[in-house]
């Protein structure tokens, strides 16, 4: 089993089992997917990766958890046309479906946030609302119809999110789900629900994905991987693909965490989440997988099926290729950095990456040596240039004023024969 070897999910053959994750981009246009995601992705297809996963959409409108936050409403135009553009290069397009609940952010949506129980989150200090089971019914149908949409556009499937900073995953954790009800009796109950509606309503023939954190290392009350082999179990026979993640409200650094970090820190708990599957689904190794050496090597014992590397092909978008093409000598290095993709951010930067700055410029940015190239330099000079004048103009206007304010001052002190001290204090 290589790397670039074909992988077949629900029926569909992936060209590699390389995995190109959900992840926040700041690419959107308002709520929707745009063009830029389009190329974004584009580019991954055409350099190799078998599967590749859409930025997270909110599945309600209750949950709008940064402002280019992507809502699965409206996202159909921008699915169809990633599919369109990503299935013929030979990968699998899933679009992530998940909702942030109370790690989300009441800033935008001006509403409150949902929770199984009233735990404060700890980064933003947000206390949330209680769901009732009026907001549960919602949830699921908010899955429901989202994964509905995406399979009407085209898309291979869908993966839904109960990762470190998802709602499900709340409901699984004795952290944050503290009701007394059915939902807390069984936490996995909203999740095994939710898991059948969104099979019902993308049918046998697409993917359905799972991200699912097994550890939120907080082992007094949260998900350890004791129990989520439990949760496995249970939820592996609903699943075409899981991928395993670790973190959750108290260590949510240790998703994609940088360089201070060892790579490959999931690799035993993808192992024993493999295990406990008992080979029913595929798994996927997740977290910092950045050589593809070390990847295939998780492979071959026996750790995963696919393995996520995502990082890596922000860093070099054509990694899958040029690992079939015998040149994984010229592989980009991914730095672990989390400099530049890493946008979660209130100012929201576009992302890219200090090793490819084209890397989220793709739609503006056309490779090295196209005929479009010669022609967009010459414009962005005349741009830089355009741009040096006027700032050069309004350079000269504010010293312009400064000087004559200087002026101003100098007449009125030799007008009234004061000092500049006094003429300061007698404008006070």
């Amino acid at each position: 089993m290589q790397l670039t070897d074909p992988v077949t999910l629900a029926g569909r053959t992936a060209q590699s089992r390389v995995v190109f994750g959900p992840h926040e981009t700041n690419l959107g246009d308002a709520r929707a997917l745009s063009a830029r995601h389009t190329a974004y992705y584009q580019r991954r297809a055409e350099g190799g990766a078998g599967v590749i996963i859409t930025e997270t959409a909110s599945v309600h409108p209750s949950d709008w958890p940064y402002e280019r936050a992507p809502l699965a409403s409206d996202c159909a135009p921008g699915w169809r046309q990633i599919a369109t553009t990503c299935q013929p290069a030979g990968a699998l397009v899933l679009a992530g479906l998940g909702h942030t609940g109370l790690q989300g952010s009441s800033a935008y949506s001006q509403t409150a946030l949902w929770a199984p129980s009233r735990f404060t989150d700890p980064v933003t200090r947000e206390t949330p609302m209680v769901m009732e089971q009026r907001e549960i019914d919602a949830l699921v149908e908010g899955f429901a119809g989202a994964a509905r949409i995406a399979a009407n556009t085209g898309l291979d499937g869908v993966e839904i999110d109960a990762g470190p900073g998802a709602l499900l995953r709340q409901f699984h954790s004795g952290l944050t789900n503290l009701r007394t009800d059915a939902y807390g009796g069984d936490r996995l109950a909203l999740t095994v629900a939710t898991l059948a509606a969104v099979r019902a309503a993308i049918g046998p023939g697409r993917v359905l994905a799972l991200r699912l954190c097994c550890d939120e290392l907080a082992p007094w009350a949260g998900i350890t991987p004791q129990i989520a082999a439990e949760q496995v179990t249970v939820l592996g026979p609903y699943l075409d693909l899981l991928t395993v993640v670790r973190g959750g409200p108290y260590s949510a650094s240790a998703y994609r965490p940088d360089g201070h970090t060892p790579p490959m820190v999931n690799l035993d708990l993808a192992a024993a989440m493999r295990a406990a599957a008992g080979l029913a689904v595929p798994v996927v190794l997740q977290g910092s997988v950045v050589d593809v050496a070390a990847a295939q090597a998780a492979l071959d014992d026996g750790a995963a099926d696919l393995a996520e590397m995502t990082r890596a092909q922000i860093a070099d978008a054509g990694l899958a290729a040029k690992l079939r093409a015998g040149q994984a000598g010229q592989i980009r290095p991914c730095l672990l950095c989390n400099q530049t993709c890493r946008v979660r951010d209130n100012r929201n930067p576009v992302i890219t990456c200090v090793g490819d700055p084209r890397s989220g410029h793709e739609s503006e940015d056309p490779p090295a040596g196209s005929p479009a190239t010669a022609a967009q330099y010459g414009q962005a000079r005349q741009y830089g240039q355009t741009r040096q004048a006027r700032q050069d103009t309004q350079a000269q206007q504010a010293r312009r004023e400064v000087a004559l304010s200087l002026l101003n001052i100098s007449e009125a002190k030799r007008r009234r024969g004061i000092s500049y001290a006094g003429f300061c204090l007698e404008k006070k």
